[in-house]
């Protein structure tokens, strides 16, 4: 098979494994001459409101991981909006980029009740009722005022230490956050 064959079979396996979860979503595979390596790019209208992370950890639970190691390794991943440039998308920031700020968040995620605010919110079983995303979290920031960009860097700062949804902030982060940032409480 040609390297072209190999792309447009490994295109149309990525496209099928996607292809529910994010109906719509173009899928591409090619050289990139930018990183001079093989690049595959995901273009779905649903990233225009994520975060880098999120939407790779939202392809991540569709495309098993034997696919990753074993077919697309070695492979730059890109995650674009509809209409996203490649550098628009590369300038977003990234959860090592609030790293030292992690005590500043957690203390206004403290002092604002956003943890008891989102517990009561996501109900008494958040786990059995979480959608696996920041829905209510992103509505929690808005009933406590966060400014934009202070629900992203929380946000930032929950991926961070691994967490990508409403009930693993409630299961995880808030205890993690708080061992990082002894004292802030």
């Amino acid at each position: 098979m040609t390297g072209k064959n190999i792309d447009n079979e490994l295109q149309q396996e990525l496209a099928t494994l996607v292809e529910t979860k994010f109906p719509g979503m173009s899928v591409e595979v090619g050289h990139s001459a930018r990183w001079d390596r093989p690049c595959v790019t995901f273009t779905w209208d649903g990233f225009a409101d994520l975060l880098p992370e999120e939407r790779y950890h939202r392809l991540a639970t569709v495309i098993p991981e034997r696919v990753r190691d074993e077919r697309l390794k070695g492979f730059v991943w890109l995650e674009l909006a509809a209409g996203e440039s490649i550098d628009d998308f590369l300038k977003q920031p990234r959860s090592e980029d609030v790293a030292s700020k992690q005590r500043e968040i957690y203390r206004k995620l403290i002092d604002s009740g956003f943890f008891d605010a989102l517990s009561k919110a996501a109900g008494p079983s958040p786990d059995t009722s979480c959608r696996g995303d920041f829905r209510v979290a992103n509505t929690t920031f808005v009933s406590k005022k966060f400014s934009a960009k202070a629900a992203r860097d929380a946000k930032l700062a929950f991926i961070l230490h691994g967490v990508y949804c409403d009930c693993q902030i409630l299961l995880t982060a808030h205890t993690a956050l708080a061992e990082a940032n002894v004292g802030a409480a």
